[in-house]
């Protein structure tokens, strides 16, 4: 029987997933961080690689620390390990109503742009090449 999945069900599911994939790719390895402003989650990244690329799922910064540099940091921090394990491309989705901006100052190039996906939403996948 067919369920909705929790939070902590989903959670299981994406490990059993990554598990399952490394013995395939052993190249697979997750970016996953975050940053505590007295104890509490301010900011956070979660982004994985597979091959030579590094694929940022998730950038969130709660509402009232943003445009304050904690993004910028979080990408720079997950960029930098990248480079140093050899990543060649980072790639990115940007929704039109999150980060528009912010995304797309970092990208080099948009490799693929779904102009309307409900209403006046659009996503943009973003892509860059580390030198």
């Amino acid at each position: 029987m067919v369920k909705q999945s929790t939070e902590e069900m989903n959670e299981l599911i994406h490990q059993r997933l990554r598990a399952y994939n490394r013995q395939y790719w052993r190249c697979l390895r997750d970016y996953n961080f975050h940053i505590e402003k007295n104890g509490e989650l301010i900011a956070g990244i979660v982004a994985g690689s597979s091959f030579e690329t590094l694929e940022i799922e998730f950038l969130f910064v709660e509402e009232q620390y943003r445009k304050q540099g904690y993004g910028h940091a979080l990408l720079r921090h997950v960029e930098e390990l990248a480079k140093a394990n050899g990543l060649k491309h980072v790639f990115s989705t940007r929704i039109s109503f999150r980060h528009r901006v912010f995304m797309k100052k970092r990208a080099t190039g948009s490799c693929l742009s779904l102009k309307t996906l409900s209403g006046n939403i659009a996503n943009t996948f973003l892509g860059r090449t580390y030198d």
